[in-house]
């Protein structure tokens, strides 16, 4: 189980604390943090519950790190998962690939640990050495470094900026391949793909789920 896998460990200047029904409730004020395995999670409320505290929710001014997966991050709000190992964040959020040099805001992001994706929505700005990326949505592949913009994204490459109803990037390789109707000079660009697939897929919007 997550439970034996995963370690769990907690601080605060105040804790109130509650069992039911094998259901773990505590809520930490006054430099609460929490760390989860390799991640350390601080904020001004964090919230950890659920059956073997499976659920950690942290609220106002949430700061953290992964040093070992490499990554930091800052948000106005945090929910974890400890069994998927997904985590959501919502408001003004910055979150910094450390280990492939890409620096992430938006107001909404989806990280999966496990699959090592990030799913972004809302003023979307992606940051990478002379590559600047600005969508409503995108996918980011950390294991690829591959980056999927949609919602009138636009890349900016030195001096050379590139529309598209979609934009691919390879943040590694610099490579940009744009689909649809397009303006920039990439030698990579693709033809419009057929009708039923320039429909863009509706992006699911996230609320707090749990």
């Amino acid at each position: 189980s997550y439970a034996a896998k995963s370690k769990i460990t907690f601080t605060a200047s105040s804790m109130q604390g509650s069992i039911k029904e094998g259901q773990n409730s505590t809520s930490l004020t006054g430099n609460a943090k929490v760390t989860v395995d390799t991640m350390e999670i601080k904020a001004e409320r964090i919230e950890i519950y659920g059956k073997d505290y499976r659920y950690v929710k942290a609220t106002g001014a949430v700061k953290g790190e992964d040093k070992e997966k490499g990554f930091n991050f800052s948000s106005n709000f945090m929910q974890y998962d400890r069994e998927k190992e997904v985590a959501l964040f919502l408001g003004s959020t910055e979150l910094n690939d450390t280990k492939n040099d890409v620096k992430i805001q938006a107001e909404q992001i989806e990280y999966d640990q496990k699959a090592e994706t990030m799913l972004m929505q809302f003023d979307v700005n992606i940051f990478r050495k002379e590559i600047k990326c600005i969508s409503m949505f995108a996918m980011y592949n950390r294991k690829s470094s591959s980056l999927n913009l949609t919602g009138k994204p636009v890349v900016t490459k030195s001096k050379d900026t590139f529309k598209a109803s979609r934009i691919s990037v390879n943040l590694d390789t610099e490579d940009i391949s744009l689909e649809g109707k397009n303006s920039g000079n990439e030698v990579d660009e693709k033809k419009d793909k057929p009708e039923e697939n320039k429909t863009e897929q509706k992006q699911k919007i996230y609320t707090e789920k749990w």
